[in-house]
C-alpha cells in the first residue's frame, strides 16, 4: 500500500516564514551590497509577490480569491515599475519624474485599494457606518499630518502642474490606502496570522512612503532613500507571507459590538484629534504665517470633529439599544425566574400531596408527625385519627373508579371543611384518610371525633343526581408525650380496625394497656 502523505499544519505554516526568511536575506544583500546591480534586486521581492499569492490561492483557498488576485495583479505593475527604475540607477542616469514608473506605481495602489475593498466587504458583508466614521477620523487625523509635511511643501514648491499632480497623488494614494486598511482591522475581531501580515504590509507601506515624500518635500532630495527602498520591500514580501500563510483560509469573525469604542481606541482618536492644533500651536514649517494652509487644517479640523460627534452619536444609540436590551433581557429573566419559582412550587406540592384530592399525602403527614409528636406534652396534646370509609368499596363496583374518585374528592372537602387550619387532613390510602390535630386534648377529642362522624351524616351526590351513602369508621389516638409516628400510627390503627369489628361508622378511642 502507498503511504499516506498528511501535510501537518505546522509545515503549512513554515513556507510562509521561509520565504518571509528568503525575502529577508535578500534585502539585507541590497543594503550591504555597494554594487550598482544592487537596484535590481528590489525587482525580485514583488515579482515574487505574484508567485507566492497565486501559490497561496491555490493551496490555502481562502474564502475569497478576488481580493488576493486584485493584489497580484497591484504587484505586476509594481515589479515592473522597479525594474525601471532599478535600470536607470544601474545606468546611473536620472529617473525621470513624472514618467512611466510613476503611472505604474499609482496604478498599483488603485489596485491595492481595491483589493482591499474588497477584503473588507468579504468580512464586513453590509455597511457599518460606525467602523467607517472610526476609518474616517483615523485618515483625517494622519492627513492633516500629510498636509502639513508633503501635500503643502510641494504646493509651495516651484514645480510645475504635472510634476506636482503627481508627487501630491501618492499621498493621497497613501491616505485612502490607510482608510481602507483601517475600515479594516476596526471591522474583524480575532484577526488572524495571515490579516495581521496584512496590517503589516500596509502600515511598512505607508511608513516608507511617507519617509520618502517627506523628505522628498520638505527638503527636495530623498533622504534615508535605502531605508525607504528597505522598506517597500519588507511591506511586499509581508504581502506574500499573508498569501502564503495558510491562516488566509480560515474564517474571520466580526468584531463583537462594532459600535463599541473600547479604550484604546478612544485615546487614539483623541489623540489624531490634537494633531491639527499642535501642527498649528508649534508652527511647522512656519504655517500660521500661511492662510491657506491654515483654512485647510482649520477645514480638515472641523471634519474631524463633526464625524467624532456622529461616532459619539452612534456611541449613545449603541448603549441606549444595549440598555433597552439589557433591560429586555432582566424582564425575561424575571419571568423565567417566576415561572420557575411556580414550577418548583408545583413539583414540591405534587411531592407531598394526593393527585386526586389535593390533600396530604403519606410522606407530608409523617414529616408533620415527626414535627408535632416529638414535642407532644400534657400542656400541648395532639391527636391522631385514621378514617376508613364504610361502603367505598360497593360505589367503586356499582358506579364505577370516576364516581368512586368524585367521591373521595367530595369526602376531601367535607374533611377539610370541619377541620381547623392548623390540623393537618391527609388521604394515606385508596380509602383511608388520617387527620393530626394539634393542641386536642383527651376531653376535647370527642367532640372533635363526632364531628368528623357527623360530616357523613348527609349523603353524597354525584354527577347525574346519584346519591350515595358512606360513612366512616374512626380509629382516634390521643397523644400528651413524646412519641414516634409510627408507635402513633400504630395505635389509632389499631383503634380504626377494633372501630370497623365492633360494627362500623363509630369511632373507637385506643387506651394503653
Amino acid at each position: 500500500m502507498g503511504k499516506l502523505d498528511v501535510q501537518l499544519p505546522v509545515r503549512r505554516d513554515a513556507t510562509a516564514w521561509l520565504y518571509a526568511a528568503a525575502g529577508a536575506v535578500l534585502i539585507i544583500i541590497y543594503l550591504v551590497t555597494s554594487s550598482t546591480a544592487r537596484y535590481m534586486l528590489p525587482v525580485l521581492i514583488p515579482a515574487s509577490v505574484v508567485f507566492a499569492i497565486a501559490w497561496g490561492v491555490i493551496r490555502n483557498r481562502p474564502p475569497s480569491i478576488l481580493p488576493w488576485l486584485l493584489f497580484a495583479a497591484a504587484m505586476a505593475p509594481f515589479a515592473v515599475a522597479d525594474a525601471i527604475w532599478g535600470l536607470y540607477q544601474v545606468h546611473d542616469a536620472e529617473v525621470p519624474f513624472p514618467g512611466v514608473a510613476d503611472l505604474l506605481y499609482l496604478g498599483s495602489y488603485l489596485l491595492f485599494a481595491a483589493g482591499l475593498v474588497t477584503l473588507a466587504r468579504q468580512y464586513t458583508r453590509r455597511l457599518h457606518w460606525a467602523g467607517w466614521l472610526d476609518a474616517g477620523i483615523v485618515t483625517l487625523g494622519f492627513g492633516i499630518l500629510s498636509w502639513a509635511f508633503i501635500i503643502a511643501p510641494y504646493l509651495r514648491s516651484e514645480l510645475s502642474a504635472w510634476p506636482l499632480v503627481v508627487s501630491v497623488a501618492y499621498p493621497v494614494a497613501d491616505l485612502v490606502l490607510l482608510c481602507v486598511a483601517a475600515r479594516l482591522m476596526l471591522t474583524t475581531g480575532k484577526r488572524t496570522p495571515s490579516i495581521l501580515l496584512c496590517t503589516g504590509w500596509l502600515l511598512v507601506l505607508l511608513a516608507a512612503d511617507g519617509l520618502y515624500y517627506g523628505t522628498m518635500a520638505t527638503t527636495g532630495t530623498a533622504i534615508a532613500e535605502d531605508v525607504s527602498e528597505a522598506g517597500w520591500m519588507v511591506s511586499s514580501l509581508l504581502l506574500g507571507a499573508a498569501a502564503l500563510h495558510p491562516s488566509v483560509g480560515w474564517p474571520t469573525r466580526l468584531s463583537d459590538g462594532k459600535e463599541r469604542m473600547p479604550r484604546k481606541r478612544l485615546s487614539i482618536l483623541i489623540a489624531l484629534i490634537l494633531v491639527g492644533p499642535v501642527i498649528v500651536l508649534a508652527n511647522v514649517g512656519g504655517i500660521r504665517g500661511q492662510p491657506v494652509n491654515i483654512t485647510v487644517i482649520v477645514g480638515m479640523l472641523a471634519t474631524l470633529s463633526l464625524l467624532l460627534v456622529l461616532r459619539i452619536a452612534f456611541l449613545a444609540r449603541y448603549a441606549q439599544s444595549r440598555a433597552i436590551e439589557a433591560r429586555t433581557q432582566a424582564h425575561y429573566l424575571a419571568a423565567s425566574l417566576r415561572e420557575q419559582e411556580e414550577l418548583q412550587k408545583q413539583l414540591s406540592h405534587q411531592a407531598t400531596h394526593d393527585p386526586l384530592t389535593g390533600l396530604a399525602n403519606r410522606a407530608l403527614l409523617n414529616q408533620s408527625l415527626e414535627s408535632v409528636l416529638s414535642r407532644c406534652t400534657a400542656s400541648f396534646p395532639a391527636a391522631l385519627l385514621m378514617l376508613d370509609l364504610d361502603g367505598f368499596k360497593e360505589v367503586n363496583d356499582t358506579l364505577g373508579h370516576p364516581s368512586g374518585d368524585e367521591l373521595l374528592i367530595d369526602v376531601a372537602r367535607r374533611l377539610t371543611a370541619r377541620v381547623r387550619e392548623q390540623d393537618t387532613v391527609a388521604r394515606i390510602g385508596g380509602d383511608e384518610f388520617a387527620l393530626l390535630a394539634v393542641g386536642v386534648d383527651a376531653g376535647a377529642l370527642r367532640d372533635y371525633t363526632m364531628r368528623i362522624l357527623d360530616s357523613f351524616m348527609d349523603s353524597f351526590i354525584l354527577d347525574h343526581g346519584r346519591s350515595v351513602r358512606v360513612t366512616t369508621s374512626i380509629g382516634a389516638r390521643s397523644i400528651t408525650r413524646p412519641t414516634t409516628p409510627a408507635e402513633a400510627l400504630r395505635d389509632a390503627d389499631i383503634a380504626l380496625y377494633r372501630a370497623k369489628t365492633a360494627g362500623k361508622n363509630q369511632a373507637v378511642f385506643f387506651e394503653s394497656p
